[in-house]
């Protein structure tokens, strides 16, 4: 009985990550076909203080000069839909620009439409800093 509850389990674990593959591969197929992919993304692991055996991975990838004019970064991870794991992904997105664009005026918004479960989208723009100058 023991035996036949694992092998149902297994085999739910990978038709899950067979899934999120298959997601993960699908956005960049579509970002890939409308928009350029840069030489900028990457894979991070991120694991749980409490229990180190639980991992989360996220995976950021850039694309530039899309048909409709954006800039964007698509982040995906596999694993649960929470608040935390969404609160990773917004941090996954600081240190990809840190990285990526260090020194560079960077301004980017997430686009709900596009993103969903375990994918978060994010357009991006440079900017010039304003400089004000004041008067005594």
């Amino acid at each position: 009985m023991k035996k036949t509850i694992l092998v149902i389990l297994a085999i739910l674990m990978v038709s899950c990550a067979h899934r999120l593959q298959g997601l993960s591969g699908q956005l960049q197929t579509a970002y890939t076909e409308a928009c350029t992919k840069t030489d900028n993304y990457g894979t991070i692991d991120t694991y749980e203080v409490i229990n180190i055996k639980n991992k989360t991975t996220f995976k950021a990838a850039e694309y530039i000069d899309c048909e409709d004019g954006r800039n964007l970064v698509v982040v995906t991870w596999e694993g649960t839909h929470d608040k935390k794991n969404a609160n990773l992904a917004a941090g996954v997105m600081t240190n990809f620009f840190e990285h990526f664009h260090a020194g560079k005026h960077v301004r980017y918004l997430l686009v709900p439409e596009e993103s969903g479960e375990n994918v978060f989208v994010y357009k991006f723009e440079y900017y010039e800093p304003h400089r004000s100058i004041l008067s005594f």
